[in-house]
């Protein structure tokens, strides 16, 4: 039962926000409308033009999924100009169709405009794939003059269906997406605190239970990552009055801070025997149980969060009782501390949760703060990104072109589709690589699979459903993995061939493996070889990035203590950071699934990893509102402190951009003063020595951080030298 619970809820939260459910069953409904309708149309007039019915379908897809415009009112726009260029782009292919390679000329001239088009805005080159894939349409079919009329219908027809199911049935309602999304981060909450109570009972842990926590824990803060975006669309006062976007940012971010702080504290705890201490152990289980059952943004909510307060006044009591000196005790207690610290922060936010939606209080509006673009005084040199897209794909055009017409003289536009894909999307040649690989390895699974299944089925509404369910399955597994959709789109292809062509051939599903793997290979071969961008390139730009951003972090927490206002909300910034290394992993993909370099790339990221949890823990200092130092003394280190931290920065990024002469500072001799000016003896400076003790605690995980800086510095070549210097 407890691993059906699992799962279960694992299933549940997988899609936070039901996105990918929602744009699914979109985009089917959307097929299956406007196909259906057409049909009906063709059967009153008498018409057996099929091929109409199939182009209101493709519409009705497309007006879905390329409509990505950021307002509603601009994607309604959007889906009108989509039948426009629909309609547009079949006039023209259907008078070229005559007219030999001018339908080559033309279908290239396409493939360049969906690509340079980009850099005037998604609405260009939405509007330009809708042409490019309805001239291939008309292209594959040979669709002639006297055909158009029917297939402007369809165009009609599936526009309608896409805009109907877009902005009425299913219209965007950002707080539902919201408060979704904070559903399954509650239930993967919950799943992880119930793998730390296993954790905590367990008298010995094993290495599968700590390796499904981490799995666990990667996918809470991809769902927290979620969550966190929704927060800057959507006001959580629509959904909870009195709920403000940075009480809800700031106990999702601490909540994840204390889950990723259970693992390593608990398995260090166990490794210390700390849980024979009988009350110790107890007095966990009860604060995570307590934890557990608080329903945070219950209206009606139980007396969970005070019982979880009340233990953890008992843990604090505990803690309290034990002597740090006691050899006992030495090696764990700051562990425990640890976790009373972090749990105080988040049992605290989620009362004022719980206490804003009781009151119901409506939070005084802040004014939005305009964010304006910093101007790049550093222009890029030569031609832009989107221009050097553009003349890649119209080689890859040309190329797969000619190769095409040697293949498979029928269907010669395949491989040009392929490699037009495959280019879509990707910045680097590893990227490429990958998303090649995916394609082609989703186009034969699915290729041999829907050979089998349409030999076992017979043409109707059990064949007709199946293909449905590809395209739902298609579009629902797009987001997770470009081989999942491959492999679905070509189970849809084989059972619209068997409809269409009254049956299927092993060699015509091989022509289009074999289509499929040409294209895609011309593609990466391309982008190899013209205007190339290496992965390698792209990692460093956004490390610099993470650096940059990481350097204004540690400068809005150090200048907290010599500046007395209102402490910046960090879990802002926090969140930043944490997609800013989502980013760096998946630029960093293509490698670490190869074998060239893979190991050293696996021990930087390991260094920018260890850095964002110590930024994490600046978050959940426990010295977060009240931190500002009067004495003089404690500017003068927090001063040096920041401007030797932020030139390690700065020095860090030179150094990742591969310029020579770097330095960085160590800062041990500022930590030595500090430590070297306490005196235990004299009683007439304890609260000075407090202080001390009280800073060294403060910019502690900067140390850290700045020691994780300097490792990496010195990798790339940087000269240590000390702070004196």
């Amino acid at each position: 039962m407890f691993i059906f619970s699992y799962w279960f809820s694992r299933l549940v939260a997988a899609d936070p926000g039901r996105k990918r459910l929602k744009t699914a069953s979109k985009a089917t409904i959307s097929v299956i409308t406007a196909v259906v309708i057409m049909l009906i149309v063709l059967k009153a007039a008498g018409s057996s033009q099929i091929t109409a019915a199939i182009l209101a379908g493709v519409i009705g897809l497309m007006g879905i999924l390329v409509v990505n415009d950021e307002t509603t009112n601009a994607k309604k726009v959007t889906t009108g100009l989509v039948a426009l260029s629909s309609a547009v782009s079949l006039g023209i292919g259907s008078f070229l169709s005559r007219y030999g390679q001018a339908e080559n000329i033309f279908l290239v001239l396409l493939v360049f405009l969906s690509f340079y088009l980009q850099k005037f805005g998604i609405r260009y080159f939405s509007l330009s794939m809708v042409a490019f894939m309805s001239f291939y349409f008309a292209s594959i079919l040979h669709v002639t003059f006297s055909q158009l009329p029917w297939l402007l219908a369809g165009v009609v027809v599936g526009a309608c269906c896409a805009f109907i199911y877009n902005f009425v049935i299913f219209k965007d309602r950002p707080a539902n997406v919201l408060r979704s999304s904070m559903k399954s981060f509650h239930i993967q909450v919950n799943l992880v605190l119930d793998l730390i109570i296993e954790l905590i009972q367990k008298k010995q842990i094993e290495p599968a239970q700590i390796k499904q926590y981490n799995r666990n824990i990667k996918k809470l803060a991809e769902y927290a990552r979620v969550a966190s975006e929704e927060l800057g669309n959507t006001d959580p006062h629509d959904i909870w009055p009195g709920v403000t976007a940075e009480q809800m940012r700031l106990y999702v971010f601490d909540t994840v801070m204390l889950l990723q702080t259970y693992s390593p504290a608990i398995r260090k705890l166990s490794e210390l025997k700390a849980f024979n201490h009988f009350d110790i152990q107890q007095l966990l289980l009860k604060l995570v149980e307590s934890i557990r059952e608080a329903e945070v943004l219950n209206e009606n909510p139980t007396h969970s969060l005070t019982d979880a307060a009340q233990h953890l006044q008992e843990l604090r009591q505990k803690l309290s009782e034990l002597e740090p000196q006691d050899k006992r005790y030495k090696d764990w207690l700051y562990l425990i501390r640890r976790i009373e610290t972090i749990s105080n922060h988040v049992i605290d936010e989620a009362y004022e949760l719980q206490q804003a939606i009781v009151k119901q209080e409506k939070q005084p509006q802040k004014e939005a703060e305009e964010k304006e673009g910093e101007e790049d005084n550093d222009e890029e040199k030569g031609l832009k990104p989107s221009t050097k897209k553009s003349i890649q794909a119209v080689i890859t055009a040309v190329a797969t072109l000619i190769f095409g017409s040697f293949l498979s003289p029928s269907h010669q536009y395949w491989a040009l589709l392929a490699g037009y894909l495959v280019l879509l999307g990707t910045e680097t040649i590893g990227s490429t690589f990958v998303k090649a690989v995916q394609r082609s390895v989703g186009t034969l699974l699915g290729a041999a699979v829907g050979f089998v299944v349409v030999s076992f089925v017979s043409p109707g509404i059990l064949e007709i459903t199946l293909l449905f369910i590809c395209v739902f399955m298609a579009f629902y597994f797009f987001p997770i993995t470009y081989s999942f959709m491959s492999f679905w789109i070509t189970m849809m292809l084989a059972f619209m061939y068997d409809m269409l062509l009254g049956g299927i051939s092993e060699s015509l599903l091989l022509a289009r493996v074999l289509d499929t793997v040409v294209g895609v290979g011309i593609g990466l071969a391309v982008s190899a070889l013209v205007f190339p961008k290496r992965t390698r390139d792209k990692i460093t730009d956004t490390s610099v990035e993470y650096v940059a951003a990481l350097k204004e972090f540690v400068h809005t927490y150090l200048h907290r203590f010599t500046k007395q206002y209102a402490l910046a909300n960090l879990a802002d910034k926090g969140m930043e950071l944490e997609k800013k290394l989502k980013q760096l992993h998946v630029d960093s993909d293509p490698i670490i699934k190869g074998f060239v370099g893979r190991s050293r790339l696996q021990q930087f990221l390991t260094v920018f990893t260890a850095i964002n949890y110590y930024a994490k823990h600046l978050v959940a200092s426990s010295t977060r509102n009240e931190a500002f130092y009067k004495e003089a003394e404690f500017h003068g280190v927090v001063k040096e402190v920041e401007e030797k931290v932020a030139s390690n920065f700065t020095q860090l990024e030179k150094a990742l951009r591969g310029e020579r002469g770097t330095y960085v500072y160590t800062l041990e001799d500022v930590r030595q003063k500090i430590e070297q000016s306490l005196d235990y003896f004299d009683t007439s400076v304890q609260s000075r020595n407090l202080q001390h003790l009280q800073l060294l605690h403060n910019i502690y995980y900067v140390w850290k951080i700045n020691q994780s800086v300097v490792h990496l510095a010195k990798e790339l070549g940087a000269e240590e030298i000390s702070s004196e210097d």
